[in-house]
């Protein structure tokens, strides 16, 4: 039987033609679609889960069948603020929120490239952090989690994770955040927070040709609807350690305003004073800038190691910093921000 029959449009962002969402991988139409096309505004905060879900895709692991707001509310608390606000529960960490390295809305224009380039100029016109660990906007589309060095970091923490979300949230209150294991309803409480920031139709970027291939796999083919639909988002989030070494890019020419932009809006997320986050404080001042540049050449601790290597919590300093992988800042951005701060400390 076929439950909440819709119409979905082909265009998806458009949504100039509306076409039928069915269960069946061949694509059968079903006998109970209605004759009318369903309101647009309605099909574009559709959650892509959902229309996958209704094409006959494979429920996740994580699958809710029903988002619940007041789970989704807690969990929400527990993301930005540690805990429940009414501090029924303990805290994750005392140490970290979620929110110091995660941001909870989309950080590129295109879900299909979240590459660094792309999140800088969508975070320059938005005014979103540059920070080091991935968007939890989408996070519950993606299939795989704690991707590619990340095994080199943790070891085989990742195992368990690389397939189910709950561990990945998991590893990440405990290890990441180095907080206290969560109990079944928080976790459950984070999913559905998840589940309600999740991608939704409107937020999939499609060209004209990819509608009209659409078009042409709804009620044909739901199979390689639901593969053009996987498309338009990424299904993992892979990391890739770089290396301590200044980037040898002689032909690039920094760019002093990304270089400011991941100072002020990286750097500065955790390390300004009023953060009161980590024990290593920076401003605007020139001698914080001048700080900075002498440990561009240091052997040990320079910037440009704990930029890509990070730093390790140990007993009396769990604060410790995640690095940035090549897939959250490119060594051009590297050389921006180095570029940035010499300029300051010379002026």
């Amino acid at each position: 039987m076929f439950k909440n029959p819709i119409y979905i449009a082909a265009g998806l962002l458009v949504l100039s033609i509306a076409f039928a969402f069915t269960p069946s991988g061949q694509g059968k139409m079903s006998a109970y679609f209605p004759d009318k096309e369903v309101d647009q505004a309605t099909l574009k905060e559709m959650y892509v889960e959902d229309a996958l879900l209704d094409l006959g895709d494979e429920k996740p692991i994580h699958f809710i069948e029903k988002l619940d707001a007041d789970s989704a509310r807690m969990g929400e608390e527990m993301v930005k603020y540690g805990r429940l606000l009414d501090k029924s529960n303990k805290r994750i960490s005392k140490y970290f929120v979620c929110t110091d390295c995660h941001n909870v809305q989309m950080e590129s224009a295109d879900p299909a490239d979240e590459s660094p380039a792309a999140v800088l100029e969508y975070s320059k016109k938005n005014k979103i952090p540059f920070l080091p660990a991935s968007t939890f906007y989408g996070m519950f589309n993606k299939r795989h989690w704690y991707n590619g060095d990340y095994e080199k970091k943790y070891g085989d923490l990742v195992a368990p994770t690389r397939d189910t979300l709950a561990n990945a949230i998991q590893l990440c209150a405990v290890q990441c955040s180095q907080g206290r294991e969560l109990v079944n309803w928080e976790i459950r409480s984070i999913m559905h927070y998840y589940k309600s920031i999740g991608f939704k139709i409107k937020d999939l970027n499609f060209s004209k040709e990819e509608r009209k291939e659409l078009k042409g796999y709804i009620s044909k083919n739901n199979d390689k609807a639901i593969g053009l639909l996987k498309k338009k988002y990424s299904q993992a989030n892979p990391a890739t350690f770089g290396h301590v070494e200044k980037p040898k890019m002689d032909s690039y020419q920094p760019n002093a305003e990304n270089g400011e932009y991941i100072y002020q809006y990286g750097c500065l997320h955790c390390h300004a004073v009023e953060k009161e986050m980590t024990n290593f404080d920076l401003g605007n001042n020139k001698l914080d800038f001048k700080f900075l540049h002498s440990k561009f050449e240091a052997s040990h601790h320079s910037l440009l190691y704990v930029t890509r290597k990070g730093t390790y919590a140990f007993n009396g300093r769990r604060q410790y910093m995640p690095q940035y992988s090549m897939e959250k800042m490119s060594d051009e951005q590297l050389l921006d921000l180095m570029y940035y701060i010499t300029s300051k400390a010379e002026e």
